[in-house]
């Protein structure tokens, strides 16, 4: 699959061609038709009736701009998703443009297809170099507890999708690119940590200062030191992610849904905070304190859960 770098989404891309289809816009090009204008291309001088130019315009010199963006310039040839690494639910969509399934959909059915695709990615679309894109859904970092689980969620989300919506050869390329998407992502989560998460492991190293603190600074210190100490080697995560994975196999209805969710809850902070012991006095802060940092993670994957039930049935 070759990526195009402009593609904004199937909707965009339906209102572009309704747009360039449009009596207005035909008349101006009518009007202009004619005008002619000189310009240097490849160090000689060419002329340009206005239909040309504004046609070289929009082919070629917005794809130029696209093409400058710092994810496509650093991009893997070999990892389609790399080229989108803040928008990847594009790459499925742009498949499913390119093999026309969005072509017998209403425009209310291609918004929903879209927009739950990019609710699916929002949270590992995070993840990247250039920090949290503020025109997605995700407005602060994943912790990498969240990360795993939004791993397992997303693939999994992405697989019921494929057998709800899809079939036959459409179904067998996207099914290809959830693979590819479960590789890239893996390799993100792999050693991932919040700008957080690496201020309170590196802290944990400091040897205490005698600073006076009150009893909740002093608790919190402690309790976040401890999980600054807490490592996970690449075998436990890949462990914790195909438990989750699991977990979200056994969703059938909102029933379900809602259990498999309180489960994945206890199972998350269980392996958050299991460096520290049950009798120890920071173990309940701790888990109060994960649960607090992971609840949007967890609202966020039950909105579009409910929303692929949805179109289910």
């Amino acid at each position: 699959m070759k990526i195009d770098n402009s593609f904004q989404g199937a909707a965009a891309a339906r209102n572009m061609n309704r747009f360039k289809d449009s009596d207005v816009l035909q008349q101006n090009a009518r009007s202009m038709a004619g005008k002619e204008i000189e310009v240097q291309r490849n160090g000689e001088s060419v002329i340009l009736s206005f239909s040309d130019e504004m046609v070289d315009f929009s082919e070629n010199v917005l794809s130029s701009i696209f093409d400058l963006d710092y994810n496509v310039q650093h991009a893997d040839p070999s990892d389609v998703f790399s080229y989108r690494p803040q928008d990847q639910w594009l790459v499925f969509s742009q498949f499913l443009n390119d093999s026309h399934f969005y072509d017998s959909l209403s425009t209310e059915e291609l918004n929903q297809i879209e927009n739950v695709l990019k609710q699916i990615t929002d949270g590992l679309d995070s993840l990247t170099s250039t920090g949290v894109n503020l025109f997605g859904g995700v407005k602060t970092q994943l912790d990498s507890y969240e990360a795993q689980l939004e791993l397992a969620s997303s693939t999994s989300a992405l697989q019921l999708f494929s057998q709800t919506v899809l079939s036959g050869d459409i179904k067998a390329g996207f099914d290809r690119l959830i693979d590819q998407y479960a590789a890239h992502n893996e390799a993100k989560i792999r050693n991932y940590q919040s700008i957080e998460e690496k201020f309170y492991a590196a802290r944990s190293k400091i040897a205490p200062t005698n600073a006076s603190l009150t009893a909740s600074q002093a608790q919190h210190l402690s309790m976040t030191n401890k999980l600054g100490r807490t490592t996970a080697s690449g075998d436990e995560i890949e462990a914790i992610v195909q438990m989750y994975a699991r977990q979200f196999k056994e969703i059938q209805d909102e029933e379900s849904l809602s259990l498999v969710i309180e489960q994945l809850k206890e199972q998350l902070v269980a392996f958050a905070t299991r460096g520290i012991a049950s009798d120890d006095p920071d173990y309940e802060a701790a888990r109060q304190f994960i649960e607090q940092r992971s609840q949007d993670t967890f609202g966020r994957i039950g909105q579009y859960w409910n929303v692929l039930l949805a179109i289910r049935q």
